[in-house]
């Protein structure tokens, strides 16, 4: 264990010392014991909010609702009907999972604060129906005599019953923790920073975030099954639209899109009151200080000023990833080529005419080029290919298949990869985390086999890990496997998009400007790359505005000029077409020339 990593693990230890620990020192019927049990169950609910808000990006102001349904259900289940708690808090946990999503659903397609407002719009709606339907949940007057757990005739008392909530708050973490590190994770953070790159990799973005709310609002149910018991008492004024804004500000305030932000903010906030109980006078002002503190000194939250502050004095360790031995030992595969065929497409932005009528076509195997002006449509012509636009007119087919109207990222699980003009990495992610992003809809393991690591789970991410630093290898850049995308070089992004594509198993490889930005050694490692991977069988289509590399990769050349084909050929003869040298190079390279 290196120095950095030690942060990480001296928490684990601090943490569950103190927790294990505390009851043996405040006394079983102690406040104290109270106000860590009621902690625990928040950081439950918290770990939830922080999967949803601070890796899928996605941020709720409804949670209070999610919170309340866990524990109304424990609540009339055991008092009315006399269920037992396991199976009421199971009850609550799907009750929130599944309203959550019904209540959420239509907002997937809009952006993040359209997805905030209708959460807090579900939220005071629940909170008005728990008031008025009275004839279920006895409105102000609430629900009283919530038993506590039992289990084997063994009635919990508020020592067990805290035990319990440390085993369930460890348990969970440990869950989401799993989830994190994996192709889910991945995914949560790719939809949240960089959408192109999950479409990109098969991901869709709907689809991931209603993963992370079922997580998040599942939580909160089972967060508030526990708060029933423990309080014995379940009233609308327990879950007002404020409580929801409570658990942001505590993933905020630990830190979002960070495993121990929860917990860390969940101390600070909901101890302090405790601390200040005699000081209500001045309790707002020092919530004040501290918020403005926190926006000034640790925008990123306690847990990452904590973490900053750390690597200053823990400078990394070298890790070795893989051997050079085994590297050299992962094999690449022959690749079958996919053909693209592509006739009379067009596109039309309001009154832009993108496209007209645009023919091209890559046959497997061989590397195609698109070439012209900026603005004659080159990158249109891909992102339609690609799936990322939807064309007026024109057929698109792969592999023979036609693709038009599917979306990206089931054009992308056919074996279609793509680069970007701007390198589309996951900047908080390392090189090797981000190519095995491109293995998304190649890995089998489920989220129940995930989040328990499952032997044939750990098996898959072993294998394509290996696999991943394999292609890192390919493009060379294995030496940058560690290391924050966001760190690495211009160049060496490039390349990690590419290995990305790869990992994918693509078969038919779009590549965006790849040369763009690139130092003369950089481009011979490019143009190397390219001629290795067409030589491994994959078909390869270039948009590139560096003639002297299309000349020396490209077996066809295609170009555009607004919006429709120039001209077409082999490279020495479009490149010395008078009407390519006038549209394209002007008319000084007419009059001169272009070396084939």
């Amino acid at each position: 264990m290196s120095l950095r990593t030690a942060l990480p693990f001296a928490l684990q230890v601090a943490v569950l010392a103190v927790a294990l620990a505390l009851p043996a020192f405040v006394g079983a019927n102690s406040y104290a014991l109270f106000v860590a049990t009621q902690l625990g169950i928040y950081v439950i609910a918290a770990i939830g909010l922080n999967l949803l808000a601070g890796y899928a990006g996605q941020v709720s102001l409804g949670h209070a609702a999610f919170f309340a349904i866990g524990a109304y259900s424990v609540a009339l289940l055991t008092v009315d009907h006399h269920w037992s708690f396991w199976a009421a808090a199971a009850v609550g946990m799907v009750l929130a999972a599944g309203l959550g999503v019904l209540a959420a659903l239509p907002a997937f397609r809009l952006n993040t604060w359209y997805f905030a407002f209708i959460t807090l719009a579900f939220a005071l709606v629940f909170e008005k129906m728990i008031v008025e339907w009275r004839w279920l949940t006895k409105g102000f007057a609430g629900v009283v005599g919530v038993p506590a757990p039992s289990a084997f005739g063994f009635e919990f008392g508020p020592r067990p019953l805290y035990y319990t909530v440390v085993t369930v708050t460890i348990v969970v973490f440990i869950l989401v923790r799993n989830i994190v590190h994996s192709r889910f994770g991945r995914a949560f953070v790719a939809v949240r920073d960089v959408e192109p790159a999950a479409l990109a990799v098969g991901a869709s973005p709907q689809r991931t975030k209603l993963v992370a709310f079922v997580i998040s609002a599942a939580l909160a149910g089972i967060a508030g099954a526990f708060f029933a018991v423990q309080k014995t008492v379940v009233t609308p004024d327990d879950f007002t639209a404020d409580f929801s804004i409570f658990f942001l500000l505590t993933v905020v305030l630990g830190g979002l899109g960070t495993l121990w932000g929860p917990i860390i903010g969940a101390l600070v906030f909901f101890l302090i009151p405790e601390l200040l109980a005699g000081m209500q006078s001045w309790r707002m002002l020092i919530y004040g200080f501290m918020l403005l503190g926190l926006m000034l000194f640790a925008p990123h939250g306690l847990y990452g000023a904590l973490r900053q502050t750390w690597r200053r004095f823990a400078p990394p360790a070298p890790r070795p990833l893989a051997s050079a031995e085994a590297i050299q030992q992962i094999e690449h595969p022959p690749i079958a080529g996919l053909p693209l065929e592509i006739s009379g497409l067009s596109k039309r932005f309001g009154g832009v005419l993108a496209l007209d009528g645009v023919d091209f076509s890559a046959p497997a195997g061989s590397c195609c080029a698109i070439v012209g002006p900026n603005g004659s449509g080159k990158t249109t012509l891909l992102n339609l290919a690609s799936g990322y636009y939807t064309s007026d007119a024109g057929s698109v087919r792969i592999g023979g298949v036609e693709t038009l109207g599917s979306s990206a990222q089931k054009i992308a699980a056919r074996g279609i990869g793509r680069t970007f003009q701007t390198p589309r990495l996951v900047a908080d992610l390392t090189a090797l985390d981000n190519v095995m992003l491109g293995a998304f809809t190649r890995e089998r393991a489920n989220l129940l086999s995930t989040a328990l690591r499952l032997p044939h789970a750990r098996e898959e991410v072993r294998r394509l890990r290996k696999e991943a630093l394999g292609f890192l290898d390919f493009v060379g850049v294995a030496d940058r496997a560690d290391t924050d995308a966001g760190e690495t070089p211009h160049g060496q992004q490039r390349l990690i998009e590419i290995a990305r594509a790869m990992m994918g198993g693509a078969r038919l490889i779009l590549l965006d400007e790849p040369a763009a930005g690139l130092s003369m050694a950089e481009l011979e490692r490019l143009e190397q790359l390219i001629t290795r991977i067409r030589e491994l069988g994959a078909t390869i289509v270039i948009v590139e505005h560096h003639l002297d590399l299309v000349a020396n990769i490209a077996t066809h050349v295609t170009v555009l000029d607004r919006g429709t084909v120039l001209a077409a050929g082999k490279p020495a003869t479009v490149f010395n077409d008078a009407g390519v040298m006038r549209a394209y190079m002007g008319e000084r390279a007419l009059k001169t020339g272009v070396p084939a």
